[in-house]
């Protein structure tokens, strides 16, 4: 953390824990390389002191569905790869504006206060796993202005009025102009922290001066968001990144807005090949290595068997079946008549049916 960041502290009224001593396990930020580095020269036609104009990203609503990331954590537990998302980012602008002194620290703050860091769910490209947005805003809550909706809902999921979204909670609106490609995958989206972590750096050094200058640095955040609270619980948590220590409770003074949502990622728009069924929401993310869980909604395709039929040749002689005649109903007797004895005849062959045996 540099002297500059330390005195801004001071300046907004914060006690700092100089007898915390700092972390020998933190990387120098010179020293930061976990991929190749990126190229310095901005693409042609690109001013680098504004925003770069990149095609939104395609709805895909199955995008929550791949493998959550696995790098390791940094500094008081911050996602490894929000970790690098910031380091990356502040990498690029030094390289654009070195003028700018960016530090990954200032970024990371943001990404604490704004979403707690993306309450840590990121899959590998850095999307969020489970869209992050803030309240409606509507002018129903205290404090909110009413801004209607200026991105169709394709990233906060509102028709009707904007929301902050992302881990660092960008306005559609505002994003229209500083929405960058962070990751270098052609698209902008601000639910991803590569593409949200070098908006943020870019807004910050579009208000002029140095990151490390106290004055210049409380003035950019400001700009991103106008609270001294604010910009106190930003600094904080930078010199917590810094020294790899937990800021104080009396370092973080309340900041008096709504908190962001996370809303469940959208299940996708078909079963899986072998299932059938509507999606009625997402699978939960699969550990590394684990089947892929079940889609809510969807049941498994069970075969069916039929039993083998015995098929009859047309020429084969159809089975016969032989059966016995029942025999004769033996010849009712003939009426009695009224006075006169009845008279049982002997029965003689063949002129009469002997009856059946008892």
């Amino acid at each position: 953390m540099t002297v500059g960041a330390i005195t801004v502290l001071a300046a907004v009224g914060l006690t700092i824990d100089t007898s915390r001593p700092a972390a020998p396990d933190i990387t120098p930020l010179a020293e930061y390389s976990p991929e190749p580095p990126l190229a310095t020269t901005p693409p042609p036609g690109t001013d680098p002191t504004t925003s770069e104009k990149i095609p939104e990203p395609p709805v895909d609503p199955g995008a929550a569905h791949i493998e959550p990331a696995t790098i390791p954590d940094g500094p008081l537990g911050i996602p490894g790869i929000a970790l690098d998302a910031y380091h990356r980012a502040t990498d690029r602008l030094n390289a654009e504006r070195p003028t700018c002194e960016m530090d990954w620290t200032v970024l990371a703050g943001i990404g604490q206060v704004e979403s707690n860091q993306g309450r840590g769910l990121f899959d590998v490209r850095g999307d969020t796993i489970g869209r992050i947005v803030g309240p409606r805003l509507d002018g129903s809550l205290p404090g909110t202005a009413v801004i209607t909706d200026t991105d169709g809902g394709r990233f906060d999921g509102d028709p009707d009025f904007d929301r902050a979204v992302g881990p660092v909670q960008f306005i559609p609106s505002t994003w229209a102009t500083l929405g960058r490609d962070g990751n270098d995958d052609g698209v902008a989206d601000p639910n991803n922290i590569y593409d949200g972590a070098l908006a943020a750096a870019t807004l910050l050094c579009n208000q002029g001066g140095s990151m490390a200058d106290p004055a210049a640095r409380t003035r950019a955040l400001l700009a991103y968001n106008n609270s001294l609270a604010y910009v106190a619980n930003v600094n904080a948590w930078a010199h917590g990144y810094a020294i790899n220590a937990f800021p104080l409770p009396s370092d973080l003074p309340e900041i008096h807005r709504p908190e962001p949502t996370v809303e469940p990622p959208r299940p996708p728009e078909h079963c899986p090949e072998g299932w059938e069924g509507e999606p009625t929401a997402a699978p939960e993310p699969a550990e590394p290595g684990e089947p892929e869980p079940p889609v809510p909604g969807c049941t498994e395709v069970t075969p069916t068997t039929t039993s083998p039929t015995t098929e009859v040749s047309a020429t084969a002689p159809s089975p016969t079946t032989t059966e016995s005649s029942p025999a004769a109903a033996p010849a009712p007797a003939p009426p009695a008549i009224p006075g006169l004895p009845v008279i049982e005849l002997p029965c003689i062959p063949p002129f009469c049916v002997p009856p059946p045996p008892a």
